[in-house]
């Protein structure tokens, strides 16, 4: 693992999560709400001093507000998967972006 990798490691280690981490674990493995991870995202974006533009929460989470918005993901889910197809979200693409200073999208 490299620095930035143990740092964002660190940072997610306040968020009650229970498994091991590592590089390729995903964001989305972790069952973090949505205002966990607007937290976490305030505090990554400010520790490694990152430029957000271009991230959009909803290309990686599902809404989890909204009861209706969970209705129509669950329905998604069933019977129409790649309506609702979102992008792995990884520790290590994370430190990537944190060396780089500057969002990019996963390949």
């Amino acid at each position: 693992m490299n620095s930035y990798e143990n740092k964002i490691i660190k940072l997610l280690s306040g968020y009650r999560i229970k498994s091991t981490l590592t590089p390729e674990t995903t964001l989305q493995s972790l069952s973090m709400v949505s205002e966990e991870i607007d937290d976490f995202f305030e505090k990554y974006s400010k520790e490694f001093n990152i430029d957000g533009e271009g991230y959009n929460y909803y290309d990686y989470f599902m809404e989890q507000v909204h009861p209706l918005y969970m209705f129509r993901d669950f329905y998604y889910r069933v019977f129409s998967p790649d309506k609702i197809k979102k992008k792995d979200l990884t520790i290590a693409h994370l430190a990537k972006v944190a060396e780089k200073g500057k969002w990019f999208n996963p390949d």
